[in-house]
C-alpha cells in the first residue's frame, strides 16, 4: 500500500518533464500560477477530512456504533460536495481578480492567459472533495488498498491527460496559455477516473455494511458530530495549508517583483515557472522518501509515547533522522553540481541550471521539517509544527520582498530555503522539549557531510569526463546530458555510500527503513562494515 501511494506521488512529479518541453517555461509559469490558487481552495475542502473521517469511523466500528458511522458518511459527503461547489464558483468568478493580482502591471492579454488556466482547473473542485471523503470512509474500514489504488489511478490518468492535452493543443497551433489550460484540465479527468475506482470499492462495502445492522438513532446530533470532525480535522488542515500558502506568496510576489525590476511579463513568468515547476519539483523527490518513512514513524512514536518508552522514542528519532540525512545529502550535492546536465536532460534547456543549483540545500531542510512534523504529531503536539511552519512562511515572505529586487529569481530560492531552515530548526527544538530526546542535528549529519566531500568531487569528475567523452559521439545534447548524469550519479553514489558506511554513519538495521532500497542497502552495508572497523559517529 505504501508503495502504491509513493508511486502515485512520483507520478505526480514526472509529468513535469514532458510538459515543460511542450509548453516551455512561460506556459509552466501560467500553469504554476493557476495551481497556487487551486491548491489553497483544495486543501480547505479536503485536507483534514480523510484523516478525521478514518479515525472517527474506525473508533465507532470498534464500539459497534454503526448508525453513527452511517450518519458520519452522509453528513461528510454532503458537506464536502456543497463546499466543493461553493469553491468552484469562487474560483471561476474570482479568476480574473486573482490573475490581475499576479500580473498587476501587465496587459489584459496576460491576465486572460492566467484566467483561462484557473477556470480550466476549477472543475476538479467539483470532484476531488468527494474523493477525499470516500478515501476517509475506506480508511475507517481499514480498506487501505482501494484508497491507494485510487490515488495511483488518479495520478496515472491525470498525467496522461495533462501531457496528451497539452500536446494536442500545441500541435494544432494553440498558444502557451492554451497549452497550460489544457494541462490544468487534466486534474478533473484524473479525479473522474479515481471516483469510478472508489465507487466500485465503496458501493459493495456499504451494501454489506448496511445489511449487518438495523437502523437506530445516532448517539449524537448532526451538529455535534460535525463539530467533532472539525476538532480532529482542523490541525491537519492548517498544517496542509502551509505549503500552498508559501506557493501563493511566490505566485503573488515573484512575477510582480521581477516585472518591477525590469523583466518582461513573459520572462518573469518563465523564471517563476522554472523555480516552481522545475527546481521545486526536483526537491519533491527526496520528500517522497521522507513521506514514506514518516507514514510509519508517526504511529511508532505514538505507541512509544503511550507506553512511556523513552528509549524507543530516542531510537526512532535519531535512527529516522540518520536515514533522512543519508538520502537527502547526496540529493543536495547532485542538484548543486549537476544543475546544468539535469536541466538539459529533464527539461531540454539550460535556462534553469542556476536556479536548480540554488535550491539544492532546500531538500535537506524541507525533509527535516517534514519528519520532525511527523514526530511532533506522534508526540501529541498537533499545533506546534503548524505554528513553526507559518513562522517559516512569514520569513519566506519577508525575504522574498527583500531579496528578489536585488538577486531576482535566485532571491526567491534563497528566501524559501531560509524559511525552511527556520521552521525545521524550531521543530527540532520542539522535539527535544516535548519528546525529552537528546540529539544534535549537526552531530547526526557530520558523517554524511564528510562523505559529501568526496561525493562532490566524484560528481564533478563524472560529469566532466562524461561530457568530454560522449560529446564527440552524440549530436543530441539531451542524450549527452542523460549519459553524463547517469555516469556522474553512478560514480558519486558508490563513493558516497561506501564512505558513509565506513564512517558507521548508519547501521544495516536502520537502512531497512528506507523505502524500496532498504533491503539492498542493508546487505551492502553489512558487507562494507563487516570488513572495516571504524569509530561510529554519534
Amino acid at each position: 500500500m505504501v508503495a502504491m501511494v509513493t508511486v502515485a506521488k512520483l507520478l505526480g512529479l514526472v509529468y513535469i518533464f514532458p510538459l515543460t518541453r511542450l509548453i516551455h517555461n512561460e506556459g509552466m509559469g501560467i500553469y504554476a500560477n493557476a495551481y497556487s490558487l487551486y491548491v489553497i481552495l483544495l486543501q480547505i475542502s479536503t485536507s483534514g477530512f480523510p484523516t478525521a473521517m478514518g479515525k472517527l469511523v474506525s473508533e465507532r466500528l470498534a464500539t459497534r456504533r454503526y448508525t453513527d458511522v452511517e450518519q458520519m458518511y452522509r453528513l461528510t459527503l454532503r458537506l464536502v460536495t456543497l463546499l466543493g461547489i461553493v469553491l468552484f464558483v469562487v474560483m471561476w468568478v474570482g479568476a480574473p481578480w486573482y490573475s490581475r493580482l499576479v500580473a498587476i502591471r501587465e496587459s489584459a492579454d496576460a491576465v486572460a492567459a492566467i484566467t483561462l488556466s484557473i477556470r480550466a482547473l476549477s472543475f476538479s473542485l467539483l470532484i476531488v472533495p468527494a474523493l477525499s471523503s470516500l478515501r476517509g470512509y475506506l480508511q475507517g474500514f481499514q480498506a487501505m488498498e482501494a484508497s491507494a489504488y485510487s490515488q495511483a489511478v488518479e495520478q496515472f490518468v491525470r498525467v496522461i491527460a495533462i501531457v496528451l492535452g497539452a500536446y494536442l493543443v500545441m500541435r494544432h497551433g494553440g498558444s502557451m496559455a492554451d497549452g497550460a489550460a489544457a494541462a490544468t484540465f487534466g486534474a478533473f479527468v484524473g479525479g473522474v477516473a479515481a471516483l469510478i475506482v472508489l465507487a466500485a470499492a465503496v458501493l459493495p462495502l456499504r451494501r454489506d455494511f448496511k445489511s449487518h445492522f438495523s437502523p437506530r438513532r445516532p448517539s449524537m446530533s448532526a451538529r455535534k458530530m460535525l463539530r467533532l470532525m472539525f476538532v480532529v480535522a482542523l490541525p491537519i488542515s492548517l498544517g496542509a495549508l502551509v505549503v500552498p500558502i508559501a506557493n501563493l506568496i511566490d505566485s503573488l510576489t515573484v512575477t510582480n517583483l521581477l516585472t518591477w525590476v525590469g523583466y518582461s511579463f513573459d520572462k518573469a513568468t518563465a523564471a517563476y515557472g522554472i523555480l516552481s515547476r522545475q527546481a521545486m519539483q526536483l526537491i519533491q523527490l527526496p520528500l517522497a522518501f521522507a513521506m514514506a518513512i514518516g507514514a510509519s514513524l508517526l504511529p511508532a512514536v505514538s505507541q512509544a509515547k503511550a507506553m512511556q518508552n523513552q528509549r524507543a522514542i530516542q531510537s526512532h528519532v535519531t535512527g529516522t533522522l540518520r536515514s533522512m540525512m543519508l538520502m537527502t545529502v547526496p540529493v543536495a550535492a547532485t542538484l548543486l553540481i549537476l544543475g546544468r546536465p539535469l536541466d538539459q536532460f529533464l527539461f531540454g534547456s539550460n535556462e534553469g541550471a542556476v536556479i536548480i543549483s540554488s535550491v539544492s540545500f532546500m531538500s535537506i531542510f524541507s525533509s527535516l521539517e517534514l519528519l520532525t512534523t511527523y514526530i511532533l504529531q506522534g508526540l501529541g503536539q498537533l499545533y506546534r509544527p503548524v505554528r513553526n511552519m507559518f513562522i517559516g512562511v512569514f520569513i519566506h515572505l519577508i525575504f522574498n520582498l527583500a531579496l528578489i529586487p536585488f538577486f531576482h529569481i535566485i532571491g526567491a530560492a534563497i528566501a524559501t530555503t531560509l524559511g525552511y531552515i527556520l521552521s525545521s530548526t524550531l521543530n527540532v527544538l520542539a522535539v527535544r522539549k516535548y519528546g525529552g530526546v537528546h540529539f544534535s542535528v549537526w552531530r547526526l549529519s557530520a558523517p554524511f557531510l564528510v562523505a559529501s566531500l568526496p561525493l562532490l568531487l566524484a560528481l564533478w569528475a563524472g560529469s566532466f569526463v562524461g561530457y568530454h567523452l560522449l560529446h564527440p559521439f552524440f549530436a543530441s545534447p539531451d542524450a549527452v546530458a542523460a549519459l553524463q548524469v547517469l555516469l556522474a550519479v553512478g560514480l558519486g553514489g558508490l563513493v558516497y555510500l561506501t564512505v558513509a558506511l565506513r564512517l558507521r554513519a548508519v547501521t544495516s538495521e536502520e537502512l531497512i527503513q528506507v523505502p524500496w532500497l532498504g533491503q539492498r542497502l542493508a546487505r551492502f552495508a553489512h558487507r562494507v562494515q563487516s570488513t572495516h572497523t571504524a569509530t561510529r559517529f554519534r
